[in-house]
């Protein structure tokens, strides 16, 4: 287990500064960074018990009804319990749910709602532009406590995708620290914080405990802020999350008043595509990549989650 490191503030310089985020709701806006705005922004996101269950269910519903699987499921359904009553709906419905299935699931529209995100931040291929910065945060997403499979195994292969990102970019700045954010996982029941879990997979990966700081209380991104500020206060730190990932973030991370530098992670898409092959193979390959899969549907699921994101979050006034 990798304890927390507690012994104080970082020597963190300024000269990197933070890059502006991205919202598809609104334009940036300049907050006064005061502990008493920070406490009212907190008391403003949060809610009572009550208020908070019901808002989960809301964002439940809300998130499914957006994902492909969700558009495509309820519009299946109300056709087939339309077709008895009303044809002509039930008939439209069906065409629908059919039409909705094959466009989420082919890879012009995957790959365009994913561009829209992923391409928004560049890699950070070298440390050489952000100054003297030298804190890493990694935000983390699945991990499970499981005695009887490797640990290794344990984690998701988006938090290992964003792991290894961290571990590059720890190796290339001179002593370097890394946060790790994550609480327990609501569905897993145990109590276990994730970055509990990263840490100890990070430990087994080379990073030092003694390098590491974990931040174990936070079970989403706009929490991830709120106990990073704690840590970290107003000094830069390179973010490390997914690139469809990042833009939501970095919206919270600024309205919160932090200043992270994006290093995304976890691409899904092929920056530099290959040239267009006119040969038959090349013309043939090209058509059933284009064709419906699972892998693109599973695109569009993640971009479609981000941008449901970004809609819960802004009603919610934390971007």
């Amino acid at each position: 287990m990798i304890g927390y490191d507690s012994t104080g503030p970082f020597d963190i310089g300024t000269e990197a500064k933070s890059v502006p985020y991205f919202s598809p709701f609104s334009p940036r806006e300049d907050f006064p960074k005061s502990r008493k705005r920070d406490k009212m922004e907190g008391r403003r996101g949060q809610a009572t018990d009550g208020e908070g269950y019901t808002m989960d269910v809301f964002k439940s519903i809300c998130q499914y009804a957006i994902t492909p699987s969700g558009i495509t499921t309820v519009c299946l359904v109300l056709g087939f319990l339309f077709i008895a009553m009303e044809k002509r709906i039930g008939k439209y419905l069906l065409f629908l749910g059919i039409i909705s299935y094959f466009a989420f699931s082919s890879s012009p529209l995957s790959m365009a709602l994913l561009a829209r995100l992923e391409n928004r931040y560049p890699p950070l291929l070298d440390t050489k532009g952000v100054g003297n910065v030298d804190t890493i945060v990694l935000l983390t997403t699945a991990a499970w406590k499981d005695p009887h499979i490797p640990l290794t195994s344990q984690v998701g292969e988006t938090t290992v995708s964003r792991l290894l990102e961290a571990i590059r970019l720890f190796h290339l700045i001179p002593g370097a620290r890394v946060v790790i954010s994550g609480g327990p996982l609501e569905s897993d029941g145990r109590n276990i914080p994730v970055s509990r879990i990263v840490g100890d997979l990070a430990s087994l990966m080379g990073i030092p405990g003694g390098r590491m700081i974990l931040e174990e209380n936070s079970t989403n991104t706009y929490e991830n802020g709120v106990e990073i500020k704690k840590i970290l206060g107003e000094r830069p730190f390179l973010l490390v999350t997914s690139a469809a990932h990042l833009p939501r973030a970095l919206a919270v991370f600024h309205k919160l008043g932090l200043s992270p530098i994006p290093a995304p992670a976890d691409f899904r898409m092929i920056r530099n595509k290959p040239h267009f092959d006119p040969s038959k193979e090349g013309l043939l390959k090209q058509m059933l990549s284009a064709l419906p899969s699972s892998s693109n549907l599973a695109q569009s699921e993640r971009a479609l989650h981000e941008y449901a994101g970004f809609m819960w979050y802004w009603l919610r006034g934390w971007i």
